[in-house]
């Protein structure tokens, strides 16, 4: 009896549900929204059972993702024998299922996105490499999983045991209070080195003549909490003309004008750092220069103003990102 040959379309297109969000025979969920197929399209290759140096049978189109499913549509090369084959396959439904193969680039073991059944980690972004027709498929919604390098990707398993709530031994808990002393010591130390670096400070500007004696108590406070900027501002001032080789008195200050000037400085510092008006000392210091300027302050400031730091770290992130330092 002679075979005859059935009349092939135009065009052999066959249209696939490729994937979609649930979970798989192997306890683990890849995110459709998450593939990457931008380097696939620039070559929408249709392999065979993952067969990639082989040539392939036919390309995909129209791949796309509506309501958590990943579909295309298969055309196979109507001039490839195999290829005519494998469409009559599918056709006359001897063979039904395709099967992914990309490259994970993040995977979450977050609680919200567990289903029942899931063992392993959710793959939340992947890059696509190819789509395959297969015999049959490891999974109902099939996925192959590799790392650029083309070696086995292996997901995380999900560890649902209850973390053990941590508990100190004695021995631990004598080292928890010596480290809690020798903060405590470290903050006494740096408050009066930063008592001490205020009182040196004013006691020099003191000896420029740009420190009136009323002023003293008041700066030497404000330095205390602020000394660069304190010395900014006292930097700027002028000093006295001193006596000259024939004896002459020093140049008398300017009078009240000159010391309405100086007072109205003072209040304008104060405010700054009181949150009267917007800080342009250590108050406005960005998490940046807090590291490089005083790195221990930085420190106690985690530990006792735990609010504080987390908005400094928060500005810094938002700043690196604005920049293009983060994604």
């Amino acid at each position: 009896m002679v075979k005859k040959e059935r009349e092939l379309p135009e065009v052999m297109e066959i249209p696939f549900v490729i994937c979609d969000n649930t979970v798989n025979r192997k306890g683990w969920r890849l995110l459709v929204e998450g593939i990457d197929n931008t380097g696939f399209l620039s070559n929408p290759v249709c392999c065979v059972q993952h067969n990639t140096w082989s040539v392939p049978v036919g390309k995909w189109k129209n791949l796309k993702v509506e309501n958590s499913v990943f579909s295309g549509v298969v055309e196979f090369d109507r001039h490839d024998e195999e290829a005519v084959k494998l469409y009559w396959k599918y056709k006359d439904g001897y063979m039904n299922a395709v099967s992914l193969h990309v490259i994970p680039l993040t995977e979450s073991k977050d609680p919200a996105m567990l289903v029942v059944g899931q063992k392993y980690a959710t793959i939340t972004t992947s890059e696509l490499l190819e789509i395959s027709l297969v015999t049959v498929p490891g999974q109902k919604n099939a996925i192959k999983l590799c790392t650029p390098e083309g070696e086995n990707y292996s997901l995380s398993l999900i560890d649902k045991k209850p973390n053990p709530k941590p508990t100190m031994d004695g021995k631990e808990k004598e080292n928890a209070e010596a480290r809690e002393l020798e903060l405590k010591g470290l903050r006494e130390q740096l408050a009066a080195q930063h008592k001490l670096n205020a009182k040196n400070l004013i006691k020099l500007h003191s000896q420029r003549g740009v420190v009136q004696e009323a002023e003293v108590e008041h700066l030497t406070k404000l330095a205390e909490s602020d000394c660069e900027t304190v010395e900014k501002m006292l930097d700027a001032r002028t000093p006295a003309e001193k006596v000259d080789g024939d004896g002459k008195k020093p140049t008398e200050p300017k009078g009240d004008a000159e010391a309405k000037k100086l007072a109205e400085e003072i209040k304008k510092f104060a405010q700054g750092q009181g949150g009267g008006k917007p800080a342009t000392g250590r108050e406005a210091w960005t998490m940046l220069d807090f590291f490089k300027k005083d790195p221990d302050a930085l420190s106690l400031m985690a530990k006792d103003e735990p609010e504080k730091f987390k908005a400094l770290e928060e500005a810094f992130k938002a700043s690196a990102k604005k920049e293009g330092l983060i994604g």
